[in-house]
């Protein structure tokens, strides 16, 4: 049953500039390619190959649309504001001319591309998830389904900001592996991921399962006996 998600805890960075799209790039463990209309989601790490953030990209012709969790805001900032070095970019928060919205269920542009319609932007990055960008401030209540986006979330290993994701973990260890490209260039981290790769090390993965049978110290979401949990890589089956 499909069900939308009112996420305040998500802002909105419109990168623009004509090095917009190779700036970003340049940073992430996802290749984003410099096509308008392509919607994917990356990960900024540090040079240890730690999470600063994830995001969600929306490719446009004159930038780059980035939604950060509020959480991880000041941090990104901090890690792309000294390494933008002369090139031809500005960064603007549009968080309060906008509004993010979850909405599972197969409506929605095709996976990986995004399009606006009537004031609201539409990115599908899952086979059951569009995420909505609407335009104006939320004055129109929207629903928040946290039991429900729970649900969801367990159901399909998706990991969340200050729950999985966080600045201690790698993107193997919180789910995160399918937004580190395998052939992408140099970025901070990268020889770290490269390196855990090609030996199979990568020291944490998270798994879902049966409450009952994962380690209780290792879960970080539940709900109704299915858990997600972070564990040892020799803990897993």
């Amino acid at each position: 049953m499909s069900f939308s998600h009112f996420r305040p805890d998500v802002g909105v960075l419109f990168v623009r500039g004509r090095d917009a799209v190779s700036f970003i790039d340049g940073l992430s463990t996802n290749h984003i390619p410099n096509t308008p209309g392509t919607a994917l989601r990356t990960v900024f790490t540090d040079r240890a190959a730690k999470v600063i953030a994830v995001a969600t990209v929306m490719v446009r012709e004159e930038g780059i649309v980035l939604l950060v969790h509020r959480e991880r805001w000041q941090a990104l900032l901090d890690h792309l504001t000294p390494r933008q070095l002369g090139q031809d970019v500005a960064m603007l928060d549009l968080s309060d001319r906008n509004h993010v919205v979850y909405r599972t269920g197969s409506r929605g542009p095709p996976s990986g591309t995004w399009y606006t319609e009537e004031g609201v932007t539409s990115a599908r990055v899952h086979d059951d998830l569009t995420i909505l960008v609407v335009a104006g401030s939320s004055k129109v209540a929207h629903a928040q389904n946290p039991d429900a986006w729970t649900a969801w979330r367990v159901a399909n290993r998706w990991p969340e900001v200050g729950f999985e994701i966080t600045s201690k973990h790698h993107p193997y260890a919180c789910g995160l592996e399918s937004l580190v490209h395998e052939n992408k260039g140099c970025y901070l981290g990268q020889e770290v991921l490269t390196r855990m790769r090609s030996r199979g090390k990568t020291g944490w993965v998270l798994v879902q399962g049966s409450t009952e049978d994962l380690p209780e110290d290792r879960i970080t979401t539940s709900h109704e006996g299915r858990s997600l949990a972070i564990v040892r890589t020799r803990e897993v089956q």
